[in-house]
């Protein structure tokens, strides 16, 4: 009976270092964007409208793009959408986001709320 390999032994080598490499991106990755933000930046059609800090608890109505309305709420360092006009409501279904870099769209009013390290 004769049986072939359909890997050999360098194979598994560069599989095993394609695999460390990736799990080493991921980590220097995940902890350069889990850094605790400060503030959340929240833009409307592009242009910065206000800054929230993240340690005050806030809730603000925001009017987007052609009278479109957006509630951010700030709660426990996080910040959330939490009402919207729009009628998918994909920006409220979001949820709570507080690390820096990530971001809540709003594509109908055309409201962006992003988290930030800081305002220098």
């Amino acid at each position: 009976m004769n049986q072939k390999h359909i890997f050999k032994k360098g194979d598994f080598l560069l599989m095993g270092a394609v695999l460390l490499f990736s799990c080493f991106l991921y980590a220097l990755f995940s902890f350069r964007n889990s850094t605790p933000a400060a503030y959340a930046e929240i833009s409307v059609d592009g242009e910065t409208v206000t800054t929230l800090d993240l340690n005050q608890d806030t809730v603000l109505t925001v009017t987007g793009y052609q009278g479109g309305t957006n509630t951010v709420t700030v709660s426990h360092q996080a910040v959330s959408v939490t009402e919207a006009s729009c009628p998918d409501l994909v920006c409220v279904h979001t949820g709570q986001i507080h690390n820096t870099g990530e971001t809540i769209v709003c594509l109908p009013n055309r409201v962006v709320v992003t988290i930030v390290q800081g305002t220098d």
